[in-house]
């Protein structure tokens, strides 16, 4: 088999704040009905509507970049919460990316980076996390930088496509992969069910991932990546920028559609390499919820098992946007359940309705 560009490193940064479920139920029922709610027989309803959403979401605990019930005790513009992400984004960004070389050891550091993607969709600054970490991180200054932004979940995956089309284009380049995501700075009270079950969902992260060719290395393979979208459904996730803060759609009809598309999907990236999906050992689904997670399991016939790190990450962290598929990924690797020649696809879907894949061999 033809050798392939490795993980090298994988790490994650723990964000200042961790909520449990009950908590940021409490949070949301009292900023949203008021905190006399309780007084009140009329809203006993709407409390019971936000309570079943959040019991829904399968999510016991999820961390987040800010102290949620302190920073919503005023109304906050969008222009606010952007200088609150390029803080938080920052400082969570910085660690993840610290955490990953330091996992890569002596062998590679920041000056050994060729190619930066930094993917995030909950915030925006220029210069940009590109600029300020490459420059405070010592990376050279020709190191070739790409902003994966405004994607969703799913641009994890395309950060992992474009560091496997540098680290093949350039003999001897090392990409460095960062996503962080901090949904918890677009909270907006709302009685809306779609914006609701995102709230219910949804938790902070910044994880990053060295790829290189590295012979010594001992990381997957990345072998190769396939995307789709199905336009008609293109409205079913979305993410609009809003004068308070960004407001997440997420519309029951996803599970339905992926569940349409994703074993044609999965095909068009296993195919070429003359592999099904009874063939792949490992799965790393990104858990958009509890019924997408089902609906991709029951369609492509997989076990508990190969489930089970998709559900360990949504109780434990939620569903984390971009960064999740590599919070997954982070600990299948160090749980050392993946043996030498098996097979593992990684899958995210997001606005377009659009699923990206990528095939990796350990």
């Amino acid at each position: 088999m033809a050798n392939h560009p490795r993980i090298l490193a994988i790490a994650n940064a723990d964000a200042p704040y961790t909520f449990d479920q009950t908590t940021v139920r409490a949070f949301a029922q009292d900023h949203i009905l008021g905190p006399d709610w309780r007084e009140q027989p009329a809203q006993a309803e709407q409390a019971r509507l936000i309570a079943r959403l959040f019991a829904a979401s399968r999510v016991e605990t999820r961390q987040s970049a800010i102290d949620i019930a302190q920073y919503y005790r005023q109304s906050r513009t969008t222009g606010e919460r952007m200088q609150d992400y390029q803080t938080a984004a920052y400082s969570m960004g910085r660690d993840a990316l610290t955490a990953c070389l330091r996992d890569a050891g002596d062998l590679h550091g920041a000056g050994d980076i060729s190619d930066f993607v930094v993917v995030s969709c909950t915030g925006y600054s220029a210069p940009g996390l590109d600029i300020q970490l490459a420059r405070d991180e010592g990376m050279r200054r020709d190191v070739r930088r790409v902003i994966v932004g405004h994607m969703g979940c799913f641009g994890a995956v395309v950060g992992l496509r474009q560091c496997l089309a540098a680290v093949r284009a350039y003999p001897g380049a090392t990409a460095a992969l960062l996503s962080v995501e901090l949904t918890s700075l677009h909270f907006s009270p709302t009685l809306d069910p779609e914006v609701l079950t995102a709230l219910a969902l949804f938790g902070d992260a910044a994880a990053c991932a060295l790829i290189g060719d590295d012979p010594a290395a001992t990381g997957p393979e990345l072998v190769d990546v396939y995307c789709a979208a199905d336009f008609a459904s293109a409205d079913q996730i979305s993410w609009v920028i809003a004068d308070e803060g960004f407001i997440m759609g997420l519309s029951p009809r996803v599970p339905v559609t992926l569940r349409r598309n994703v074993a044609g999907v999965v095909e068009g990236l296993l195919q070429p390499h003359g592999l099904a999906a009874r063939d792949v050992a490992h799965w790393v689904v990104h858990p958009g919820g509890p019924s997408i997670l089902d609906a991709v399991a029951r369609r492509l016939e997989l076990s508990d098992e190969q489930m089970a790190l998709s559900w360990e990450v949504l109780r434990d962290r939620g569903n984390c946007s971009s960064a999740t598929v590599l919070l997954i990924l982070e600990r299948l690797i160090r749980s050392g359940r993946a043996r030498r020649g098996e097979w593992c696809v990684l899958m995210a879907f997001g606005p377009g309705l659009t699923l990206e894949t990528c095939l990796l061999r350990f």
